[in-house]
């Protein structure tokens, strides 16, 4: 019995057939029969029956003192005439000494190129985030980096700046400075965000400098708005008609619904339904964090006709990238729209987008809702057992508490404009 190439642990038999003459008549009338069985033309050119009825061409041949096999393709997909075009393509490379079945070589490395320095690194950046930044946002920075960083590190090469030459830099203009000290750190260490996701450094000498410069680092992360600041600041930079109009609609969504900046960012109008918004599961940050004990769930957010007046038509996202390219809007450019403001902030100790969440939660907690409503709202994933079985959905308080805390908003906007 002929050797069993394909396997040698196989216990099917297979039955050669006599050599003969390939012809697509002959192929065509090949049977099935109970033992798989193969024919040859000749110098290792083979089609294979199956007892399913499959027919495979094959290339049997030698190579380095071993016997191979390599796979052809099936008939009829793959026709006499383009099975033995690919048969002779193989048996030309065997007589070269070439395994038609090895991998392609690896292409070979160019020279290394030459080492990117910091200010060309700026001057990438600076056109990268033309595309998806405000110009104002894009102006600060690049004055910010040119200012400061280029003079002291613009002729080193990327791959050499540390975290040592990061904090040196930050501290000698904290020692001046603390709010310029803490905006070119949040400038350099976006600019080299981007270097490290285009694979031009290993990791971010800027991550991590504010804890090394206190004078530089951000306020507590417990920020709340006060009613003051709200009514006599913030709501009336977002309620002026000047400006972005959808950063500042996204802004003010964060506020009227307490809803993460990157689920407001990210708002799509097949999300919305008359006067609710339903954001699925997949954008939830605390549904797709880990594994989970319980089925994921959709959370439902109630809008205010304010909330709603907010939501501008589209057939898409609701708040576009813009300009040419495709996609929601980035979160970092809400956060650039204040922090990259002149005056920073508004001139009001520093706040981000996600304190407008959590000021709208305190203050609703300051009108009556309780914790248990405010947490619905803010969709807190619920922890142990009252996490499994609770799948109250609270939407009557939800639209209770959203609405109360939209009236009281919405007077502080009367009075900006009485």
């Amino acid at each position: 019995m002929a050797k069993d190439l394909e396997s040698p642990n196989r216990k099917k038999k297979r039955i050669h057939k006599p050599i003969k003459v390939f012809t697509d008549l002959l192929i065509r009338n090949l049977k099935p029969e109970a033992e798989m069985y193969q024919i040859r033309e000749g110098r290792g050119f083979a089609i294979r029956v199956l007892p399913s009825g499959v027919k495979t061409w094959y290339y049997i041949y030698n190579i380095d003192g071993k016997r191979r096999q390599m796979n052809l393709g099936n008939y009829p997909d793959k026709s006499l005439e383009h099975a033995h075009d690919d048969y002779r393509k193989a048996v030309d490379l065997v007589k070269q000494g070439i395994d038609p079945q090895a991998p392609p070589p690896s292409p070979k490395v160019s020279a290394e190129p030459e080492p990117v320095t910091v200010a060309v690194l700026k001057k990438r950046y600076i056109k990268h985030i033309t595309t998806h930044l405000v110009p104002m946002s894009v102006k600060h920075q690049d004055e910010r980096l040119e200012n400061h960083l280029i003079p002291e590190l613009g002729n080193r090469p990327v791959t050499d700046i540390r975290r040592r030459d990061a904090i040196h830099l930050i501290e000698s203009i904290a020692a001046e400075k603390r709010g310029a000290a803490r905006n070119v750190l949040l400038a350099a260490r976006a600019m080299f965000t981007y270097a490290v996701h285009r694979e031009l450094v290993e990791y971010n000498p800027f991550s991590g400098v504010g804890v090394a410069v206190p004078q530089a680092s951000p306020n507590s992360r417990e920020r709340v708005l006060s009613d003051e600041e709200l009514k006599t600041v913030v709501l009336p930079f977002l309620v002026a008609g000047d400006g972005n109009t959808l950063i500042k609609n996204a802004l003010l969504l964060i506020l009227f619904t307490a809803q993460r900046p990157g689920e407001v960012a990210g708002m799509h109008i097949d999300e919305i339904a008359e006067n609710w918004w339903t954001i699925p599961w997949q954008r939830i940050k605390t549904e797709t964090r880990s594994s989970m004990t319980r089925p994921p769930q959709d959370h439902r957010v109630y809008l205010t006709p304010f909330a709603r007046s907010l939501v501008i038509p589209s057939e898409d996202f609701i708040f576009p990238k813009g300009r040419r390219a495709t996609g929601p809007v980035a979160t970092n450019t809400l956060s650039h729209h204040i922090s990259y403001h002149d005056p920073p902030y508004l001139g009001l100790p520093r706040w981000t987008p996600h304190d407008l969440r959590r000021t709208a939660a305190t203050k609703m907690s300051e009108l009556g809702a309780n914790d248990e409503i405010v947490d619905a709202i803010l969709n807190h994933k619920k922890k142990g057992v009252i996490g499994t079985y609770n799948r109250n959905k609270y939407d009557k308080e939800k639209q209770k508490w959203l609405k109360k805390w939209s009236d009281h908003l919405e007077k502080m906007i009367d009075q900006i404009s009485g």
